[in-house]
């Protein structure tokens, strides 16, 4: 049975497009299965073992490991039965961004964007650096769980800092190569092709004759290192491209369905309403206000 990425809606604190899930031990049998969201997401890894699949495919999760993931990435986190993670994990529109003070929002997201360029979700922090993000986040928290008037707008300004310490840690190493994809090495060149392979249909016999194993061995390895299907893979990615062009475009519906490889305009809307729980023009008009 396929199994589409799931589409979340991260409920707010305080009455911002903010959320924090503070040192929460995971559980493999509470985890989301493939999922994806517009907000930004930072998860800082206390102490555990596990593994987290995102976009490209499989990192390992361990003591002091910070993952970048922006906005309409498909990700699941795989924590160890034995020795789970735990974790604190920010979520954060970037809209919430728009008006901080003393500092441009797009500055302060170039971090996500960056990462989402190089497929690069992944730091291994210092001592000193574990010190600092883990300091931050639990004045975060101190300031949810304080609640006054306040209280919101001293957890956006330390989210604030805290993306900027990320900017400057980012800064000092910023030749960071891609690390190579778990699994065999056709994997890695079929998921870094497959964008360009999407408006043109993808066809299974073709990728298996290409990475030179069979259709069935390709499947099976596929699914077994991104958790999805080709076929779902597929359709998160063109969902994923398509928000790019409605937000990074004035192109029309069916261009953009064109664009992303979608069967028909009918198509374009039934699958990204499925996945995003909206119609492409509400998506732009939301999203664009």
């Amino acid at each position: 049975m396929n199994r589409s990425p799931v589409r979340t809606t991260i409920q707010a604190e305080s009455g911002i497009p903010f959320r924090l899930v503070y040192a929460d031990t995971k559980s493999p049998q509470n985890e989301l299965p493939d999922h994806l969201h517009d907000w930004h997401e930072l998860i800082y890894v206390y102490r555990g073992q596990g593994t987290i699949f995102i976009d490209m495919g499989l990192e390992d999760m361990t003591e002091g490991d910070l993952f970048i993931i922006p906005g309409n990435t498909v990700h699941r986190a795989l924590p160890d039965e034995k020795n789970p993670v735990t974790s604190s994990a920010l979520f954060f529109s970037p809209v919430l961004l728009a008006s901080a003070a003393g500092v441009s929002s797009s500055a302060l997201l170039t971090l996500f964007e960056r990462c989402r360029k190089r497929r690069v979700y992944k730091r291994q922090l210092s001592s000193a650096e574990r010190s600092t993000v883990a300091a931050l986040i639990e004045d975060i928290q101190h300031e949810f769980e304080l609640n006054n008037h306040l209280s919101a707008h001293a957890a956006l300004l330390r989210l604030q800092l805290l993306l900027i310490t990320l900017e400057r840690l980012d800064a000092t190493d910023p030749e960071n190569p891609p690390r190579p994809v778990p699994g065999p090495s056709w994997l890695s060149a079929t998921l870094s092709s497959i964008d360009d392979k999407l408006r043109n249909g993808l066809s299974l016999p073709e990728l298996a004759q290409q990475a030179a194993v069979s259709p069935a061995h390709f499947s099976r390895a596929f699914k077994r290192y991104t958790g999805m299907t080709l076929t779902d893979y597929a359709l998160a990615r063109r969902v994923i491209m398509a928000k790019e062009h409605l937000l990074k475009s004035d192109a029309t519906m069916a261009s953009i369905a064109d664009a992303c490889g979608f069967e028909s305009l009918p198509h374009f809307y039934r699958q990204f309403k499925k996945l995003t729980g909206t119609t492409p023009a509400a998506y732009r008009r939301t999203m664009s206000s």
